[in-house]
């Protein structure tokens, strides 16, 4: 019988991970202008005209009170990503060669961007998860107090992975976005 029940363990986990909601995301893209017709006067353009991404974490949750003890009832989590993305303005000018070389930027641009992306979505789960998992608290006060506190933690610790990831892959170079 002791077997049977270890049996059981996986299948309970993977069920508990599958009623966790997946985080809401919103994406927004902003485009930026850049011009040239030749890779160094493209990147002349891209570096005056450089803007940064970012992305937010949000979490809400609710309680359940009893006398001397709350508890959380629900969380959720919301991810906004707000991605910068150059627009290269057309050139009748501009070689083949260098539009080519473009589009390979961007296509590997827009692949760091979404590893940025999935960066915040992995840490709204983990808030979600963390706050879920809070043990009751004497008073509702507390326990908010606990589930922001945590959630904190956590945004800490998702803006020093962001700089981590940037870091590894030298801000996308090292997965192809470098232009030229």
């Amino acid at each position: 019988m002791r077997l049977q029940r270890w049996c059981l363990l996986p299948a309970l986990l993977s069920l508990s991970a599958a009623l966790l909601a997946e985080p809401a995301l919103s994406t927004r893209v902003q485009q930026f202008d850049v011009q040239g017709n030749t890779p160094d006067t493209i990147r002349a353009s891209l570096n005056r005209d450089r803007q940064h991404s970012g992305s937010r974490v949000d979490w809400h949750f609710t309680w359940e009170s009893t006398p001397g003890q709350c508890r959380l009832s629900s969380a959720s989590t919301e991810v906004s990503v707000t991605s910068h993305m150059p627009r290269l303005l057309p050139d009748a000018t501009r070689p083949a060669s260098v539009q080519k070389q473009w589009d390979s930027y961007l296509l590997a641009l827009q692949a760091h961007q979404d590893g940025h992306v999935e960066l915040a979505l992995d840490y709204a789960r983990q808030i979600e998860q963390t706050l879920l998992a809070l043990p009751p608290q004497a008073s509702c006060e507390q326990l908010s107090q606990s589930a922001n506190a945590a959630g904190q933690r956590l945004l800490s610790a998702m803006g020093a992975a962001d700089r981590e990831y940037d870091k590894r892959t030298q801000h996308g170079a090292l997965e192809g976005a470098t232009f030229p």
